[in-house]
């Protein structure tokens, strides 16, 4: 018998998630890989074992035994897009866009991005730790073992610097693993030459990338945002000084994101409401992962939404995320952003469990560690009181969680 330290026993359902390293994309973006009556060994914090129980049980011994009492394991979901490090949130702007103010309206009343900008340039750095830190213990909660950060509410070089060390203290102190962006290309402070401010974000990505202060670069490329051209100009100095590279693109239009993704080979373009469905086979061409984000869709109500039934079909790999916002996604479960999927872009069940697990991963650089559920990949899962998988987007509103696992350790161990 070989020794293992921990052995998940009386899977109902496991979930491995289709085998190999890369993202699953057209008839494979489904794949879950689901076996009944299984077991799960770990050693070190990884996967040795995955299989039927009978199997598992019959060849690996372990100094401690969980039963997952018949239910559900799944891979941790990894959140791969969120503004999760601000200061204070946007309810009054909730308010106003159900009276029916529009966006131009809540921004010259002093809302939007720099609003929360003001806010975060404000407030003490303890008092946005405290806050970061209990919403990433609520993600967590809810089986987020992987998340990534973005900066984006300083705006300036100090702010953008300081947002980034932020992210790294709550790398350091929380089990989630934690990916961090720099955004310093959010939108253009008010108080600054456009030019001048392009000058400075190339100038701050130097001190990311000397200090690792950050993994990948973004930019919001839109219109009245960034445009192609100067998004361009960004990421290939990100890209020059070791970044990866990430777009906000296509959010409100066909507006020059989604053709840049391709262009740069960017590892994700993210959101694409208003990306034509015929891109599809560029993007994956190009090695992009699609990045949806149905809670922002939901949130802000709007009629447009990402063309994922396309995209899937034409074969471009679909991770589903949160957006995690204080003003366009107040949510930072993914659960919910996984029955949205369903619903709103209609992604089957298993469909929107791979983009929430496998692509998730691939869209943050992590899709040899995790996401997956086979041997060689981190032991981040969660147990889920639940017959099968497709109950988990069918029973929305409520955490059927029963624990979660990161690194094989059980967080309720850990609290």
């Amino acid at each position: 018998m070989i020794e293992v330290d921990l052995l998940v026993t009386n899977i109902g359902e496991l979930c491995r998630m289709g085998e190999g390293t890369g993202p699953l994309g057209g008839s494979a973006q489904g794949n879950v890989d689901a076996i009944p009556r299984a077991a799960l060994a770990v050693r070190r914090g990884q996967i040795v074992a995955a299989g039927p129980e009978a199997a598992i049980l019959g060849a690996y011994q372990a100094h401690e035994t969980y039963s997952a009492e018949g239910g559900v394991v799944l891979p941790g979901w990894v959140d791969a897009h969120t503004h999760l490090l601000f200061a204070t949130t946007r309810e009054n702007e909730f308010a106003m866009r159900i009276e029916g103010k529009s966006y131009q309206e809540i921004a010259a009343a002093g809302g939007g991005i720099h609003s929360s900008v003001r806010h975060f340039r404000e407030s003490d750095d303890a008092s946005i730790l405290r806050r970061s830190r209990r919403y990433l213990k609520q993600a967590l909660a809810l089986g987020t073992t992987t998340i990534e950060i973005k900066s984006g509410y300083g705006l300036n070089e100090e702010q953008e610097l300081r947002a980034l060390d932020l992210i790294q203290k709550l790398k350091e102190e929380t089990p989630q693993e934690v990916v961090a962006t720099y955004l310093g290309a959010h939108e253009i402070p008010k108080d600054v030459q456009r030019e001048a401010f392009i000058e400075d974000i190339l100038d701050t990505l130097e001190k990311v990338a000397a200090g690792r202060k950050a993994e990948f670069c973004d930019v919001f490329c839109e219109e009245g945002v960034f445009t192609p051209e100067e998004s361009e100009r960004i990421l290939v100095k990100a890209r020059e000084v070791g970044l990866k590279l990430k777009l906000h693109a296509d959010e409100f239009g066909d507006t020059g994101g989604s053709k840049l993704a391709v262009k740069l080979q960017a590892v994700s373009a993210d959101h694409l409401h208003g990306t034509p469905p015929e891109r599809a086979k560029q993007l994956a061409a190009a090695g992009v992962v699609g990045v949806l984000l149905p809670g922002t869709s939901f949130f802000l109500n709007l009629d447009h939404k990402a063309p994922a039934r396309s995209f899937v079909n034409q074969g471009l790999p679909i991770a589903v995320a949160s957006d995690f916002n204080p003003g366009s996604s107040m949510s930072q479960s993914m659960p919910l952003m996984v029955s949205l999927a369903c619903v709103q872009l209609r992604l089957t069940p298993a469909e929107a469990l791979v983009a929430a697990t496998v692509n998730g991963a691939a869209a943050i650089g992590r899709e040899g560690s995790k996401g997956r559920l086979h041997p060689g990949f981190d032991a981040d899962f969660q147990v889920l009181d639940l017959d099968n998988h497709q109950q988990i987007p069918y029973h929305y509103g409520v955490s059927h969680v029963r624990e979660v696992f990161v690194g094989g350790e059980p967080i309720s161990a850990q609290s």
